[in-house]
């Protein structure tokens, strides 16, 4: 049967429904399964709970259930339907993320406010229905405030939406159109807050470097001495761009699938890796400067799943701002990387490394490396550790008058967080980073966050 291997990315996750025979009940756990470029079939043998658990490994189920289950529980019989020949299928899942963080100025990563502190719930809806054996559709809608942390009025917003068809009955061919997170690394598979084992995200996936897509009145064409004076200034995320902007949620079309113990994903995208969240929707950006982006990916065993990754496009807003004449063709992005993750019992390690090259526009190409190595362990069915190693290097950039000097401040970052399963639908993380920057502190060296997620 196909619904046992129809998978739809959200955010990066595939929600894979269960096939005829299997369990329906409400309460049962969801399988959820990465998409084609990750470890598709080791995920499918241990599938996840909304909540992020997975079977077997969450809660006791000899354990008593509270009030707040016990009214999940109740809540969910409401929020799935089928037809009765099991051509149709709908199904809703909702979950709350509240983070609260305390800094230093200048602002961590993404986060935008004049304070020293922040909090910022998320309030997410997820649709998935299927259409007989081959076709599905997923959506996504969010309420919070900001996609990234930012002081201001709580929007919504339809983060993602896209169709998926397998043809056949095996996933070796699957196809995507719409709006969704990248096939890029690993790291995205995994970016939920219920599935992340920390708060925040990898610094490559964060960290702001000091290349202008052209927003916020920041020229996408600067001078080499401004362009070189921007790592003497703090963090601008209004204007400047990381490696990879989170999950990508950017438009397109995707061609991927499994075979055997390979993985395979091509998609052609409006907007490139790096780029921010107002130019992801198809009417925010055209398709006149698209990215490529793709990965590979080897399991040899269920332990283990390796993959590389590589993505090209143009980085520069749908609407820049110039100091001279630009073709967008000239300011362009290219990543190249690798990723790795192994799981063993109650340890779980992951890592990816990443070289990205921006094409300065009559500057020429800015370098940089970056990687990060990230671990759990879980100490009981409740209770996990958490850390994570990141750095970020830069490359030698033709200095004025001569020479050459580097073009970012050089930056490492280390994240230990402690996380608490309180019961089936809630969890509960502490996290404490700290960060080091070669000259002018562009973010702040210390952070700690706590974060609470509830599903209901």
């Amino acid at each position: 049967m196909m619904l046992r291997h129809a998978t739809c990315s959200l955010l990066g996750v595939v929600i894979s429904l269960p096939a005829t025979g299997q369990s329906t009940s409400p309460a049962d756990p969801k399988p959820v399964t990465p998409p084609p470029s990750s470890d598709m079939s080791q995920v499918q043998d241990r599938p996840m709970s909304p909540s992020g658990s997975e079977a077997g490994m969450g809660a006791p189920e000899s354990a008593t259930g509270g009030w707040y289950e016990e009214a999940v529980d109740r809540f969910r019989e409401f929020r799935s339907i089928a037809s009765p020949d099991g051509g149709f299928r709908l199904n809703t899942d909702f979950w709350l993320t509240q983070d609260f963080e305390v800094f230093e100025r200048p602002p961590p990563p993404l986060v935008q406010t004049g304070q020293s502190q922040i909090y910022w719930p998320q309030l997410n809806g997820l649709l998935s229905m299927e259409f007989g054996e081959h076709l599905s559709f997923v959506a996504l809608g969010q309420a919070y405030r900001g996609f990234d942390p930012v002081d201001e009025s709580v929007s919504a917003n339809l983060s993602e939406y896209f169709v998926v068809l397998q043809p056949f009955d095996t996933p070796a061919l699957v196809l995507k159109g719409g709006t969704f997170a990248t096939c890029y690394g690993q790291w995205v598979n995994r970016h939920f807050s219920f599935q992340n084992p920390l708060i925040n995200a990898p610094m490559m996936y964060e960290v702001m470097t000091n290349v202008s897509d052209g927003s916020d009145n920041l020229s996408a064409t600067p001078g080499r001495a401004a362009f070189l004076n921007r790592k003497n200034l703090a963090s601008n995320v209004p204007g400047w761009l990381p490696v990879v902007w989170g999950p990508s949620y950017t438009s397109g079309g995707q061609i991927g699938g499994t075979a055997g113990i390979f993985d395979y994903a091509l998609e052609l995208k409006n907007a490139g890796l790096a780029s921010r969240p107002s130019d992801w929707q198809f009417w925010q950006k055209s398709f006149s400067y698209p990215t490529l982006t793709g990965r590979v990916g080897v399991r040899p065993d269920a332990a283990w799943n390796i993959g590389v990754s590589g993505s090209g496009g143009s980085y520069i807003t749908s609407q820049p701002r110039v100091t001279n004449t630009l073709d967008p063709w000239d300011a362009t992005q290219s990543v190249v990387g690798a990723d790795v993750s192994w799981a063993s019992g109650p340890l779980q390690i992951w890592a990816e490394a990443a070289w990205s090259q921006w094409q300065i526009p009559n500057l020429g190409p800015a370098d940089a490396w970056t990687y990060f190595v990230e671990s759990k362990w879980k100490i009981s069915p409740e209770v996990w550790l958490a850390g994570r190693w990141n750095q970020q290097l830069y490359g030698e950039f033709d200095a004025v008058g001569g020479g050459t000097t580097s073009w970012g401040n050089d930056t490492w970052r280390i994240d230990a967080c402690v996380g608490l399963r309180l019961d089936r639908f809630m969890q509960f993380k502490v996290q404490y980073s700290y960060l080091d920057q070669v000259g002018f502190d562009q973010q702040s060296p210390n952070l700690f966050a706590i974060q609470l997620v509830m599903e209901f």
